[in-house]
């Protein structure tokens, strides 16, 4: 998929379906592909929660070869055949496949038999409240490739503060493999491995719709690059910010420790304040 193929689902054929997946994110889904491309990553891509398939049109494009593009839903009220429809108009029908089930009532076992593959691409937008996004990220995030990406819908809208603490508390589980958030894009949270973020985060970068439109934050022990950021710095500024190691790495509890940290990250000497500036 070229720019041009992007720039036409965008301004055109997004316009055409329903659906709440903004143009940040169209094109955020795009520029990783092409860093998983270049990775020589390959992959099923899944989404959980499709309603009429605007952002699976998507995803299925990005298939290559033998991966597919998995799409699960309750899918009520005709909504399977307007999702298909659409991925018939807009996608590649041909590796996408739709399962209409309610996600609490699947289990490890059936998605061993129906994800053959793993997904380099997990997109989660479905239930909203806090156990419901959790146990969809215990459920599928095993079935992600190494190295692949899982996007995560809504993530601070006010409506559903449940989906950004149900990230931030599967973000602390560390076994098998860890994941947590490296990119913000539009509405959408993107997370990898731990040991994947920096090399995804340099290398959207080197893409003109975020260079120099972007900043970084520090959560917890993880930076997370800023996308089409309000307070955005270079290039170069985020790099230097996405290096910035801590060492000693103490792990720091008290009121005192947490103050000293509060100083040294703060928004006016860390990621959009003057530590970066130029």
């Amino acid at each position: 998929m070229n720019t041009a193929d992007i720039s036409k689902f965008i301004n055109i054929d997004s316009k055409n379906m329903k659906g709440w997946f903004y143009p940040a994110d169209m094109i955020s889904f795009w520029m990783l592909n092409e860093i998983q491309k270049a990775l020589n990553m390959t992959g099923s891509v899944c989404e959980v929660g499709v309603f009429e398939g605007k952002s699976l049109s998507l995803l299925s494009q990005f298939c290559r070869g033998t991966e597919k593009a998995y799409g699960y839903d309750l899918f009520p009220d005709g909504m399977k055949d307007r999702a298909w429809d659409n991925i018939q108009k807009y996608g590649n029908p041909d590796c996408a496949e739709l399962k209409a089930i309610d996600t609490s009532k699947i289990t490890v076992e059936s998605l061993k038999k129906e994800l053959s593959n793993p997904c380099r691409f997990l997109h989660i937008d479905a239930g909203h409240e806090y156990h419901e996004v959790l146990h969809q990220l215990l459920l599928f995030c095993p079935f992600v490739a190494r190295g692949g990406c899982l996007i995560m819908d809504d993530y601070q809208d006010r409506e559903f503060p449940g989906i950004e603490a149900a990230v931030l508390d599967f973000s602390e589980i560390d076994r098998p493999r860890r994941f947590v958030p490296f990119f913000s894009g539009g509405n959408k949270m993107y997370l990898c491995e731990k040991n994947m973020a920096s090399l995804y985060q340099k290398s959207l970068l080197k893409f003109e719709p975020v260079n120099g439109k972007s900043r970084v934050s520090r959560v917890r022990d993880f930076n997370i690059l800023v996308g089409f950021s309000k307070l955005p710095v270079s290039a170069e500024a985020c790099a230097r910010c996405l290096d910035e190691q801590e060492f000693p790495m103490a792990y720091e509890s008290d009121l005192d420790a947490i103050s000293r940290k509060a100083g040294q990250l703060s928004q006016i000497t860390f990621g959009s304040g003057v530590l970066v500036s130029n």
